[in-house]
């Protein structure tokens, strides 16, 4: 080959593979942008009435449903029935069709929660994640039955709320989400994962190390955070979640997950501390002690309502975030953390009746 002629076909060579790597950045540029507009498009349902996701969790409550729906606060419901067997199987003892029918009709969406609570104990069971973990095939077959169970009620999604995994499981737990996320997105459904809060990585007990929040957010659409619990049986009495705790827990997040994928857990109840014993309080509790024991009520630095009194001879404390504490919150929330998807509350029923209020006011 003379000089020219190879220099000719240096050139059209050089031509040819600038104008293939231009197709592969051109079609990667497309994927991209197809991929960021169908995560879009979920986030976008998300919140149809305004800028933020508002959900709760829920047993199929329809007074507080109703609540939230009149209010305008509830975008989305997560119906905890869906349990995990450690055979691969499924059970949903308290499945109510009527309920999701009620909710999808008022224009509420409906996702199922999946736990590997064990309802014979009433315990979560590290033994039932660990034998569906075991293996890929082990995996596949469970992420396939409850995506098939999700076809089968006709429910948007899931929100997997495994909460008894082993530290030692933490990569086959993101391998079985990986799977779950893959099934249901090739059926236009969404995946939601539940976390415990943290503030560095792994974690400091096996609940926040078993769940890599990295990859986690990279697979889900909706990466919520338990940002509650932080007083409990384990301390002196205190509030459920300080917002300055919560910032402190969502800084951390929004440097391993993007912030539009982030869901800000919001606790309904509170807890009353007395002796060395502590009780799980409803707004019920409140109405009660403030009727039958006069208690002495002062707001703490979170927010939070605290109640001093005595019962039967027994010095109570007890803290609970009403309406105005959790205004306090969702203040803190649009403030430092404007970009995250939204909020999901624990638990339907137990809480203060004006929070629905104090939602749509904040968040709408």
């Amino acid at each position: 080959m003379s000089d020219d002629r190879h220099s000719a076909a240096a050139s059209t060579g050089s031509h040819r593979r600038r104008t293939h790597a231009l197709l592969i950045i051109v079609a990667a540029g497309v994927l991209a942008i197809t991929a960021a507009y169908a995560l879009a498009r979920r986030f976008d349902d998300d919140g149809p009435n305004g800028r933020y996701l508002i959900g709760a969790w829920t047993f199929g409550e329809r007074t507080s449903l109703e609540a939230a729906l009149d209010a305008g606060a509830i975008d989305e419901v997560s119906v905890d029935w869906l349990q995990s067997r450690a055979d691969g199987s499924l059970a949903a003892p308290k499945l109510d069709d009527e309920f999701i029918a009620l909710a999808k009709d008022k224009g509420c969406r409906v996702v199922v929660t999946l736990t590997d609570y064990d309802q014979t104990t009433h315990a979560f069971d590290a033994k039932i994640s660990a034998a569906i973990l075991a293996s890929e095939q082990s995996r596949n077959a469970h992420a396939t039955a409850v995506a098939e169970w999700c076809r089968l009620h006709e429910v948007a999604g899931v929100d997997v709320d495994w909460e008894a995994v082993k530290a030692s499981h933490r990569e086959e737990f993101t391998a079985f989400v990986a799977t779950l996320a893959e099934k249901l997105h090739a059926d236009d459904r969404l995946i939601a994962v539940d976390v415990y809060p943290k503030t560095s990585e792994p974690g400091s007990w096996n609940g926040p190390q078993s769940q890599d929040w990295r990859r986690l957010g990279e697979i889900v659409d909706q990466f919520r955070i338990m940002t509650y619990n932080y007083s409990g049986s384990w301390s002196d009495p205190g509030p459920l979640s300080p917002p300055k705790w919560m910032d402190r827990v969502l800084d951390f997040a929004e440097t391993q997950v993007a912030a539009e994928r982030i869901v800000a857990g919001i606790g309904f109840y509170g807890r009353d501390w007395h002796g060395s014993s502590t009780t799980d309080w409803v707004w019920a509790n409140v109405i009660a002690t403030r009727r039958d024991w006069t208690p002495r009520e002062r707001r703490a630095v979170s927010r939070e309502l605290r109640l001093d009194y005595e019962k039967d001879g027994q010095a109570h404390v007890a803290f609970f975030p009403d309406a105005l504490a959790i205004r306090a919150k969702l203040d803190m929330l649009r403030s430092e953390h404007p970009d995250v998807q939204g909020v999901y509350a624990w638990l339907m029923g137990q809480e203060d009746p004006a929070v629905w209020q104090e939602l749509h006011t904040a968040l709408r």
